[in-house]
């Protein structure tokens, strides 16, 4: 069985305006969904065996708060420029490539190709992946190449709505 886990980054400042998208921050809103979040996923998630992030400023940082929570080797741990506002095209390629040797996998990114691939793994469940929700996905295959369209099933979702 191979295990997906999927991550919006948390909320960003637009506080300033001269910042590329790229390099806009959290914001105090983000901070506390982050911190809020990874400790709920903490409780249902032990480890994993990779951890992958887009490269920008708002997904290192909503990771941060994820890998003090859930133990993953420090080696196993990648921030990627191609994972920043990666197609779901994109996604679809870089999921189905991964190691065999992982099965439990994190990955940090943005919308709309978390929206869209959550959606493509598990038939139309979600309008929007909101900022710092969490879609677990379970596959029932040995390989990551093998997982695909519909052959999903949902083990877990979580947004920070849920909670208010």
């Amino acid at each position: 069985m191979k295990r997906l886990i999927l991550i919006r980054h948390a909320k960003s400042s637009w506080e300033n305006m001269g910042l590329s998208d790229f390099d806009r921050p959290l914001n105090k809103r983000g901070i506390l969904n982050a911190d809020f979040m990874s400790n709920k996923l903490s409780k249902k998630i032990e480890l994993v065996d990779a951890f992958f992030s887009s490269s920008s400023k708002r997904t290192i940082l909503t990771s941060k708060f994820f890998i003090d929570k859930i133990k993953v080797n420090r080696d196993k741990i990648y921030y990627m420029d191609n994972l920043y506002h990666a197609s779901s095209n994109y996604l679809i390629e870089f999921i189905s490539s991964l190691k065999n040797s992982f099965s439990n996998v994190i990955c940090v990114g943005h919308n709309p190709g978390f929206t869209d691939i959550s959606n493509y793994f598990l038939g139309d469940l979600f309008y929007n992946v909101p900022t710092c929700g969490i879609i677990i996905i379970d596959f029932k295959v040995e390989n990551w190449k093998n997982v695909n369209q519909k052959n999903g099933k949902l083990y877990y979702k979580i947004f920070p709505k849920d909670f208010k």
